[in-house]
């Protein structure tokens, strides 16, 4: 039913445009407005993998705009907003975001140590749990913990989590 939701609305919105453009109505498509400017696309992209949000804008010719949509909803993107100016579109991406994939971070995981995707600003899901009781930590290093310690590479990663459980 979630996915039949979005395929209805879009079979809503646009057989209203097409109605309206065929009865005259709807002069932006019969070619007086369209024509005189570009018109911005607002892609907005949900990633289930990690539950962020990544948004962007792109400008467009007026003359590709239909043949443009129609190829973006049969690749999964949804009308959730319609102007003479501007359409925005949205689709959930069965991924992570991109710097979910790019980045990670160690950080603490209930009294144990984790390692996550992303970055402490933005952090993803759990990727694996060192099982380093915390609290026999000293202080300063818990605070790095919590404040989350980015590893550019692997082998960073590696010599942090070792550091951890000698």
């Amino acid at each position: 039913m979630k996915k039949v939701r979005p395929l209805l609305l879009l079979g809503l919105v646009l057989g209203g445009v097409y109605l309206l453009a065929n009865t005259g109505k709807l002069s932006l498509i019969n070619g007086a407005g369209w024509n005189k400017k570009s018109f911005i696309l607002e892609y907005t992209a949900f990633y289930t993998g990690c539950q962020h949000e990544e948004r962007r804008e792109e400008r467009h010719a007026p003359q590709n705009r239909a043949a443009l949509l129609e190829r973006l909803t049969g690749e999964g993107w949804v009308i959730t907003n319609f102007t003479a100016g501007r359409v925005a579109l949205a689709k959930d991406v069965a991924k992570l975001c991109r710097d979910c994939q790019e980045q990670e971070f160690v950080g603490i995981y209930g009294n144990e140590i984790g390692v996550y995707a992303g970055s402490p600003e933005k952090p993803g899901p759990l990727k694996q749990v060192i099982p380093v009781d915390i609290s026999r930590l000293p202080q300063a290093e818990i605070d790095d913990l919590r404040a989350g310690i980015v590893c550019h590479e692997a082998q960073e990663k590696w010599r942090i989590l070792e550091g951890y459980q000698n």
